[in-house]
């Protein structure tokens, strides 16, 4: 079978949700002809992966006529910086000599990608894996903004509104991370699917988390955990830090926003940038945190946590993405002073630590182990695959 997979980004390194969600559905899909229609990596990045790679130029030109064309329409304007004329012929060619039996969108502001399959394939099914429902993501980013902002962001909502609900009309399947996300969505019950992002397994350290390290780690340019990091470091950590005053608190991951970095002026505070690998925070930290109040889907700081065993402590909209089982394998206060209280307990506390941490590890072997998530992508796939015959 030959599966093609349309992203809005060249997949590595995976620092970002969405190019872990593609080098998951191309690990899962190994056993197949894989194609992969991306942009150039902006940094140069090379890699290997299972697939015959088509590349398409982002330039400030296509990006701008792009921007016009989806505003003039009233398109998703994140659609717009990824439709060009180069991006839709490389598709095209892929199309018409590659011949895949399934092609895979990823993410409404790859629309446009559908639009071209429907034109020059019709026959072929398309699988929409939305990830996050971005309607939803820039609704909450309203709710959270500043007054003139969330008048952009309300705009955006409503054109990714209107855009998802065409695809999920017409895709074969609609996929999203988690059941808050697919009924945001919207898509038919009978071609709906949750299948969820993977938290990355680590091995574990034998020896016991004795210092107490706050975490919090992934793609630190993300404007949620941005706006994350600086209520956490405004309203939690200084009455923390006074009641536990040899925490530390590690901000390691990709990315850092000048904001982020920053905050490494505070006392106990250290950020580390651009880490070629999580591990070794995750094995040293007594706590990781999810502080954002926005954002859609599951954070992948939170798998990532679950997957080394380490507890977690993530903001109420954060850990509502998680299964419905999550509520008992992340703590999710309310207030910044039930926050405090709960990490305070959590890093002092070596058994309360330990307890929650192995129901959040349960969690994630029952749910979100890669294998798990793999098998899923292989039966939608299948699925989308056999209709077409």
């Amino acid at each position: 079978m030959r599966v093609l997979l349309v992203t809005s980004r060249f997949p590595l390194p995976a620092w970002r949700g969405n190019q872990a969600r593609t080098v998951e559905w191309l690990e899962a899909l190994r056993g197949h002809d894989l194609g992969l229609v991306c942009p150039k990596s902006p940094d140069r990045t090379s890699g290997e992966l299972p697939a015959e790679v088509s590349h398409y130029s982002l330039g400030a030109i296509s990006r701008c006529t792009g921007l016009l064309r989806a505003a003039v329409l009233g398109l998703p304007l994140q659609e717009g910086l990824y439709d060009s004329g180069t991006a839709r012929r490389a598709l095209s060619a892929m199309l018409r000599s590659w011949r895949p039996n399934v092609v895979v969108v990823q993410m409404v502001r790859c629309a446009w990608a559908a639009e071209t399959v429907w034109k020059v394939s019709s026959s072929v099914p398309v699988v929409f894996d939305s990830i996050d429902a971005m309607g939803l993501h820039f609704e909450r980013a309203a709710e959270v903004a500043a007054p003139a902002l969330a008048v952009a962001y309300r705009a955006e909502a409503k054109r990714c509104r209107r855009r998802e609900r065409m695809l999920v009309t017409r895709a074969r399947t609609s996929v999203t991370v988690s059941d808050r996300d697919l009924a945001a969505l919207g898509a038919p019950e009978e071609r709906g699917r949750v299948i969820p992002v993977a938290g990355c397994p680590t091995v574990g350290s034998e020896l016991p988390r004795t210092e107490p390290v706050v975490l919090l780690s992934g793609n630190l340019g993300y404007r949620p955990t941005v706006q994350g990091a600086e209520w956490f470091a405004r309203e939690v950590w200084p009455l923390l830090h006074q009641r536990v005053p040899e925490a530390r608190w590690i901000l390691a991951g990709a990315r850092p926003a000048r904001a982020v970095q920053r905050l490494a002026e505070l006392p106990g505070v250290e950020v580390h940038a651009d880490v070629p690998d999580l591990g070794p925070f995750l094995q040293s930290a007594r706590v990781a945190i999810a502080p954002m109040s926005s954002g859609s889907g599951v954070p992948m700081k939170v798998l990532e946590a679950l997957a080394a065993g380490v507890p977690a402590v993530a903001h109420p909209w954060a850990a509502e993405g998680l299964s419905c089982e999550g509520g008992e394998a992340v703590a999710a206060p309310a207030h910044a002073a039930e926050w405090v209280e709960e990490l305070e307990r959590l890093l002092t506390d070596s058994e309360a630590a330990r307890d929650l941490g192995e129901r959040g590890h349960v969690l994630w072997q029952r749910v979100y182990h890669p294998e798990r998530v793999a098998e899923q992508i292989r039966q939608v796939v299948t699925e989308a695959a056999n209709e077409r015959r």
